[in-house]
C-alpha cells in the first residue's frame, strides 16, 4: 500500500479499502495522525470531537479512471481556546471537493489545449477551469517580484498584439532576461501609465532603457512616467513601417496601371540578397517600368545597412542622408517618411548603445496566436491573458506550486 500511496502523492494518510469500477477508482483514507493542529491558537489538541460526514474529492486520473478519495475529517476539541475546529488536510483546502493533485492534471492539460478537451478528459466545466486558472496565477501577472530580488539592471520591451479583429492589447517583458511579464487589458495610456507609475522605485531604478514600436502614446506614456530612462524604437517596426509605405505606393500605381495584372509583391518586401537571379532580373526591369518605387525600395534597404553600422556615429551620418534625400523630393509620401524618421531619430539611434530589440516579444505573439488557434478563439480579454501566461509560467510556477 505504501507504494501505492506514493503513485498517488498520498502523503498523511492511510489506505483503508478501495473500489473499482468501469469508470472510477474510489478510495477510503484515514489519518495517520491522531493529533490536529487548531486554527485560532496553533496549538495541538488529541481530544476528539467527532466525525464529519464521508466526502468524496477528485483526485485526477490514474490509468484512464477517475480517483476518487473518501475520507472523514476529523472535529477535535481545543483545550486552550476551548473551540471545536475541523483538522487540515495536506491534500485539499477546506470547503473543496478537489484535490491539488486534480487540479494540477487540470491545469497541465489546458497548457497545450482547448478547454473543451479539459470538460472531456475531466469533466470539469469551462468556469471551473477558469477559476483553477486565476487561483493558480493570481499575484503572478505583471508581478517584478524576481527582478527585484535578482538587483540586476534590465530593458523592459513594450508592444502590442491583436486580440481580435482591431482589439488591441499591450504586451509588457523584461528583454534582458527574456521573460513576458503581463498582458494589460487594452492598448490604453492610462492603464500602462497606471503599471508604470505602480513600479516600486527599486525597479524603476532597474530599468535602463524601453524598447517601442514607433507609437506615440507609448513614447510619451515612457516619457512621463520614467523621464531617466533611454526610448528605444525597435528596428523590426521601422523597417515594418518602410515596407508598409513601399506596399501602398505599389497598391496605388498597381490601381494605376494595372487593372487586370498586378505588381508582384513579395519582391519588393524580400531582402534585397536574399533574392534570386530571376527575381533580382525581374525587380531590375519593375524599376525601369515604374520609377516612383525606386527611391521607395532604395531607402528601404539604406534603412537596413544604416542598421549594419558598427557605430551610433556611423549610423547618424547614414540616417541623416536618407532623411535629406527623402525631404528633397516632391512626392508628399516621401516627404512625410522623412519627417517621422527625423522625429524618431533619437530613439532609433539608441538601438546603437546596447542593440536592444523586441525581438522577443515579437515570438511571444505568435505563441500567443497559436494558443488563440488551438482555444478556438477567445471572447473573454482576461481568460485569454491568463491561458497566456500560464504557457510562459508552466515550468517556474505551475509544477513548483503543487
Amino acid at each position: 500500500m505504501w507504494n501505492f500511496n506514493k503513485l498517488l502523492n498520498i502523503k498523511g494518510y492511510q489506505i483503508t479499502k478501495y473500489y473499482v469500477t468501469k469508470q472510477d477508482v474510489l478510495i477510503f483514507l484515514k489519518s495517520r495522525r491522531k493529533t490536529a493542529v487548531c486554527q485560532k491558537c496553533l496549538r495541538r489538541s488529541c481530544i476528539l470531537h467527532d466525525y464529519s460526514k464521508f466526502q468524496q474529492n477528485k483526485h485526477g486520473k490514474v490509468l484512464g479512471r477517475f480517483v476518487i478519495l473518501c475520507f472523514r475529517r476529523r472535529r477535535f476539541y481545543c483545550s486552550y481556546c476551548s473551540q471545536v475546529f475541523s483538522e487540515t488536510s495536506s491534500l485539499l483546502p477546506l470547503r473543496q471537493r478537489a484535490t491539488y493533485e486534480h487540479k494540477k492534471a487540470v491545469i497541465l492539460n489546458l497548457a497545450d489545449r482547448s478547454f473543451s478537451s479539459g470538460k472531456k478528459e475531466f469533466g470539469v466545466s469551462y468556469n471551473t477551469q477558469v477559476r483553477y486558472l486565476k487561483e493558480l496565477l493570481k499575484n503572478k501577472i505583471l508581478s517584478f517580484v524576481k527582478e527585484e530580488r535578482e538587483n540586476t539592471s534590465f530593458s523592459l520591451g513594450i508592444d502590442e498584439v491583436s486580440f481580435s479583429g482591431h482589439k488591441m492589447l499591450t504586451t509588457v517583458a523584461n528583454l534582458t532576461k527574456r521573460r513576458l511579464k503581463g498582458v494589460l487589458l487594452s492598448r490604453n495610456k492610462t492603464e500602462l501609465k497606471q503599471l508604470l507609475i505602480g513600479l516600486s522605485p527599486g525597479i524603476k531604478k532597474l530599468i535602463k532603457e524601453v524598447s517601442i514600436d514607433m507609437c506615440e502614446l507609448y513614447l510619451r506614456t515612457v516619457k512621463e512616467t520614467l523621464p531617466q530612462v533611454n526610448v528605444v524604437v525597435d528596428k523590426f517596426h521601422v523597417i515594418k513601417d518602410g515596407n508598409s509605405r513601399i506596399d501602398e505606393q505599389r497598391r496605388l500605381l498597381q490601381e494605376l496601371y494595372h487593372r487586370y495584372r498586378g505588381i508582384p509583391k513579395v519582391l519588393w518586401l524580400k531582402n534585397q540578397e536574399h533574392l534570386t537571379l530571376k527575381e533580382t532580373r525581374l525587380l531590375k526591369e519593375l524599376l525601369k517600368q515604374y520609377p516612383e518605387l525606386s527611391l521607395y525600395y532604395q531607402t528601404k534597404e539604406r534603412l537596413r545597412e544604416m542598421y549594419k553600422s558598427l557605430t551610433k556615429e556611423e549610423a547618424e551620418r547614414k540616417l541623416k542622408l536618407i532623411i535629406i534625400s527623402l525631404k528633397s523630393t516632391d512626392d508628399g509620401e516621401l516627404i512625410t517618411w522623412g519627417n517621422t524618421l527625423s522625429y524618431w531619430k533619437e530613439h532609433i539611434l539608441n538601438y546603437f548603445n546596447h542593440k536592444t530589440t523586441n525581438a522577443y516579444l515579437e515570438g511571444m505573439h505568435n505563441k500567443m496566436k497559436l494558443i488563440k488557434r488551438i482555444s478556438f478563439g477567445f471572447k473573454n480579454k482576461e481568460v485569454f491573458i491568463h491561458k497566456v501566461m500560464l504557457s510562459v509560467l508552466l515550468s517556474t510556477i505551475v509544477i513548483p506550486q503543487f
